[in-house]
């Protein structure tokens, strides 16, 4: 497309002086008086009418300037995307992802992805919905796995993976465990023992803070984890309880895991920019992430 034209006619608008339009676009004076002669010609309309040596513009030459700025701002967007596509297409493709939503990823799902791109590096971040969000929107990755209460977004889409359930988990050795495990959780039970947040500005951390706030319980917070398999760890070594994602329970490790009654429940989803044009490579991870970790 030549925007050339276009982007004349609407700094002549701009300087309201053919001699100074001509200045900026480093072009003589003739010649853009000509293009804006023929163009009035092509258009049977005037653009322009003059006063106290200034260009002003007709009506039909504003309703011609606000295309001409409409196309334009099209236009630019396209070749980003475009650029975008060819950067993403080449050599890389960047997910965010929190390790603790998708187990035995590296195990599991990067070899059968290298097995189908080999030419295609998977620049994974560990992170919660908080950086995959800040990544998503500055343009700094293109797809990312998170926690989240709503399946809509504003700059987003959100395309469901599978629906998890925050779970309590204890230390298997717990003197409340069995309890739990015959009458089901009670959680004023845990008002003033230690208990391990997930990460700070992460959506499970806002998650849990509601439970606990709903059933007015106030826990002596020991600390706050720096990720969902930093915390498990830390109740499987007796350090204190949290709240975890039930894909995360796997038995005879010394951490047991209760549902809350009623289950509190969120979604994983696979995010991208609404504006990400999604090439082959990403549409076949995101098909072999709906075949892995998506609902059975």
């Amino acid at each position: 497309m030549n925007t050339r034209l276009l982007e004349h006619i609407i700094v002549i608008s701009e300087e309201k002086s053919l001699s100074k339009a001509a200045d900026r676009l480093l072009v003589s004076q003739p010649a853009l008086s000509q293009q804006l002669k023929r163009l009035e010609t092509e258009l049977d309309a005037k653009l322009f009418y003059r006063e106290k040596n200034r260009l002003l513009l007709t009506d039909a030459g504003k309703i011609y300037v606000n295309g001409a700025r409409s196309a334009l701002n099209i236009y630019d967007r396209a070749m980003e995307e475009i650029k975008q596509l060819r950067r993403s297409s080449q050599t890389q493709i960047t997910l965010v992802y929190n390790r603790g939503l998708l187990p035995n990823f590296s195990s599991s799902l990067l070899p059968a992805f290298h097995t189908k791109h080999r030419d295609i590096f998977l620049d994974i971040i560990d992170g919660n919905a908080s950086i995959a969000k800040n990544y998503l929107t500055g343009g700094m990755a293109d797809m990312a796995i998170m926690a989240t209460g709503e399946l809509s977004h504003s700059m987003l889409e959100y395309l469901p993976l599978r629906d998890d359930e925050m779970a309590l988990a204890l230390p298997s050795a717990h003197p409340l465990a069995e309890t739990f495990r015959q009458k089901g959780v009670d959680l004023s039970l845990l008002s003033g023992q230690p208990f391990i947040f997930n990460q700070d500005g992460s959506y499970l951390h806002t998650f849990e803070r509601r439970i606990l706030t709903a059933a007015r319980v106030s826990p002596n917070v020991l600390c706050e984890g720096g990720g969902l398999a930093a915390v498990r760890h830390m109740v499987a070594n007796k350090k204190g309880a949290a709240f975890l994602p039930r894909s995360m329970d796997r038995n005879g490790d010394g951490c047991s895991f209760f549902s809350l009654s009623p289950p509190a429940v969120f979604h994983v989803v696979i995010a991208y920019h609404k504006s990400t044009v999604l090439t082959g490579p990403m549409r076949d991870l995101i098909m072999l992430l709906l075949e892995t970790y998506g609902e059975k």
